[in-house]
């Protein structure tokens, strides 16, 4: 039988993020099938990890591809990375098995590739996965041509049918090679399509929003809150998306399936209750079983939204959940650089997630006298919910087993502490867990951007210190900011170009770097980003961007659909969109306007795939509603934020040298008075301060202007139903220099929530 394609017959516009399984790597013995260790001085710990391997490895390079052309061989390609659980697995299983080695080396051109540090290749190589064998995930097993197109892939597979798979293959290729070349062709063809095809302007409006918002919950579980069944990603774009629909158009079904899912995967075991921080996905539908991996990106992402939606709601949980996860980042992912480690392996011996796992006894050896209120809260029994093992989960919301214990909350979270505080002592005396130190730069950045918001909404300094840190190592070892910005740093080595991707979260990490310093260094750092963008990774004619400078392979990829970061394309557009409220130069505008234009058909058409494009459309045409905005195109910075006392509020505009807005009250009519508003309704108690007299160029009569820094302080309505509530502000002004006056503009701000359990 020979090899096919099968049926092609995916459209790309909806297709979703891969999900799927991956694996670690223990290590295993020299064997004289490995020619020369290719793998071992890799900046790489994936590659490192099968150094060793019988397979003859070569890393993704020309030699390799020079080598399969000129003996025409085709091509194995495996892509994985570090922390992956089936690549161990396969890598013990089959790459460890010289009976496996052998047919690969004989036959084929063998190729490891870390998906971290090369996600070009590992986007297109996963595409063509999909289209072939309708799934996708780590270990990617790809099987090309010499001139790399693919034509047979599929996943993890056992050593029996990997052997087998491998001889079928190398029989077909002798045998049928035209065919399988065919096959490869149509894949390839059908991948090029992807950059190729015409794109549809279409008016992203709240309605075709809150069509897209029903879209995606239209998979919405009503009781355990995420999306889909297990395994369950936390999907934290689409979470994401749900905050964007509350605050921007009050989309109260979204707000409530946000709530329910942050609620439910903070007392979930996809939660780390002991040491902070989150697993990548859970394997069930309830949260409780994590594939027990821990992800930089995921720390970043939940971590902003949790900050977004405390201060949108007010939820302790929330803030709590974030603070410890920030602070299991800053103590345990921190490399003595300043940089973020990758990511934290979730094999112990061979075994996934035996760190994290418990029986009845371990819990009793640890706790002691507090070992009943433990098996209690976090649902333990002798049989266990995990391989006769047990998850940490909170098994009842904190007011029902603080009820059921009978302490008052606060007296429960003191305890709970305190068991939590002795699981971390016992867990310690457990085996180290495999840290990837690599610094990986739109990771960081994702990382760095996020400490340095919760720097604010959590009032923690030491997570600005944090994030500027590591924001200089991006800078002074990967060039962050520069044409020749590098995307890895692992023992003191880069050597890889930075993608598109790298390049727009960093720039949106110095950009929120900028908002809470000031500091005019990190804009700077945000507008040079950006220009890159334009002038390296820009398609003229698509109207969108690369995700890569130049082509890997046999394509040059774009980037659309959201996977364990906002797509290539949405991160550029929300650059972009964020540099036009922060500074005059119009290429920011220009460069805006036409990304928006070009993802607006295809986002409407895929929203789960595509919500953090459907997000950064919606920011760039209507602006976000936040604690922070910037008016008159960065001449005026506005904050919004409750005083400690909870029952004050104040609004603070910061306006640039050399512009000011109108007063209150200005001396003529046909000038726009500077307005501020909870709702519809002018707040009670504010009094506008007392304006500035000054004569300008365009006017014989001295006018009323506020300049530099002014304060509107207002006491919280109690007029609102819900005053510790988070409460709508807008903010109505006209923006001038002695020269020229901005258009009036009207922007909302948030007033955050006050905290409550």
């Amino acid at each position: 039988m020979r090899l096919s394609t099968l049926t092609i017959a995916v459209i790309f516009a909806v297709a979703t993020p891969a999900l799927a399984e991956e694996m670690p790597r223990q290590g295993s013995s020299q064997s004289p099938f490995a020619k020369g260790h290719r793998l071992a001085e890799e900046a790489s710990p994936y590659l490192r990890q099968h150094a060793d391997n019988p397979v003859e490895w070569y890393p993704w390079r020309k030699e390799a591809f020079e080598l399969a052309r000129k003996e025409n061989k085709p091509v194995f390609l495996s892509v994985g990375y570090s922390t992956c659980y089936w690549c161990h697995v396969m890598e013990r299983e089959s790459f460890s098995n010289p009976d496996v080695a052998k047919p690969l080396n004989e036959h084929f051109i063998s190729i490891k590739v870390d998906r971290e540090r090369r996600p070009a290749v590992d986007a297109t190589y996963m595409i063509a996965t999909e289209l072939i064998s309708q799934r996708g995930g780590w270990p990617n097993s790809v099987f090309l041509t010499p001139d790399l197109k693919p034509f047979f892939a599929l996943t993890y597979a056992p050593p029996a049918e990997f052997k087998q798979l491998i001889n079928q293959v190398a029989t077909t290729w002798k045998n049928e090679e035209q065919p399988l070349r065919a096959d490869a062709e149509r894949v390839a063809g059908l991948i090029d399509q992807v950059t190729k095809r015409k794109r549809k302007a279409v008016a992203i409006t709240p309605k075709v929003l809150r069509r897209a918002s029903l879209a995606v919950l239209s998979g919405f579980d009503a009781f355990n809150g995420g999306i889909g069944t297990a395994p369950k990603f936390p999907r934290e774009q689409v979470l994401a998306f749900q905050y964007h629909r509350a605050t921007r158009d009050n989309d109260e079904i979204a707000l409530e399936a946000l709530e329910l899912t942050l609620d439910n995967i903070i007392r979930g075991g996809i939660h780390d209750h002991v040491a902070g921080g989150f697993h990548r996905y859970a394997t069930d539908n309830a949260w409780a079983v994590p594939h027990f991996e821990k992800m930089l990106y995921n720390q970043a992402q939940l971590g902003q939204v949790l900050i977004h939606s405390y201060l949108l709601i007010g939820r302790q949980s929330y803030a709590d959940a974030a603070r410890k996860a920030f602070d299991f980042v800053l103590r345990d992912m921190t490399t003595a650089e300043g940089g973020f480690a990758s990511a934290f392996d979730a094999e112990t011996n061979g075994k996934e997630g035996l760190f994290y796992l418990w029986s009845k006894a371990d819990i009793e050896a640890a706790t002691g006298t507090d070992a009943n209120f433990a098996i209690q809260v976090f649902g333990i029994s002798e049989e266990g919910n995990h391989e006769g093992l047990n998850t940490l989960r909170l098994s009842a919301p904190v007011t029902e087993l603080a009820a059921t214990a009978e302490l008052t909350v606060a007296e429960f979270e003191e305890k709970l502490k305190r068991v939590t505080t002795k699981l971390g002592e016992a867990r310690a005396n457990r085996p180290v867990l495999r840290r990837d130190d690599k610094v990986i730069a739109d990771w960081n950045a994702a990382m760095i951007r996020t400490l340095a918001e919760a720097s604010v909404a959590l009032d923690e300094p030491r997570y600005l210190e944090a994030a500027e840190r590591a924001m200089n190592l991006l800078v002074d070892k990967l060039g962050a900011g520069g044409a020749d910005m590098q995307r890895a740093y692992f023992e003191q080595r880069t050597g890889l170009a930075a993608s598109q991707l790298d390049h727009a979260l960093v720039g949106l990490a110095a950009i929120e770097l900028f908002d809470v310093t000031n500091n005019e260094k990190w804009r700077d750092l945000a507008k040079r980003s950006a220009g890159i963008l334009i002038d390296t990774f820009a398609d003229a004619e698509g109207g969108d961007y690369y995700l890569t400078a130049a082509a890997t392979g046999f394509v040059r990829t774009k980037q659309y659909d959201d996977a364990d970061l906002p797509a290539g394309n949405a991160a550029a557009l929300e650059l972009f969109s964020e540099l036009v409220r922060r500074d005059q130069d119009p290429r920011w505008r220009h460069a805006a306007d036409g990304l928006a234009d070009t993802l607006s058909g295809l986002a409407q058409r895929s929203p789960m795939a595509m919500a953090a494009s459907l997000v950064a459309i919606d920011r760039h045409q209507r602006g976000a509603v936040g604690p922070q905005q910037f008016m008159g195109k960065g001449a005026v910075r506005v904050t919004s934020r409750r005083n400690a006392d909870g029952k004050t509020a104040e609004v603070v505009l910061e306006l640039a040298p050399g512009w000011h807005v109108n007063s209150n009250k200005p001396t003529e009519d046909f000038l726009i008075p500077t307005v501020l508003k909870i709702g519809e309704q002018d707040p009670d108690g504010l009094a506008y301060p007392a304006a500035k007299e000054r004569k300008l160029g365009f006017h014989d009569a001295p006018l009323q202007l506020y300049e530099g820094k002014v304060l509107l302080r207002f006491p919280v309505s109690q007029r609102s139903t819900s005053p510790n509530a988070a409460q709508r502000l807008t903010l109505s002004l006209q923006a001038c220099s002695d020269r020229l006056c901005l258009e009036p503009e009207t922007s909302e701000l948030l007033l955050p929530a006050v905290s409550q359990r």
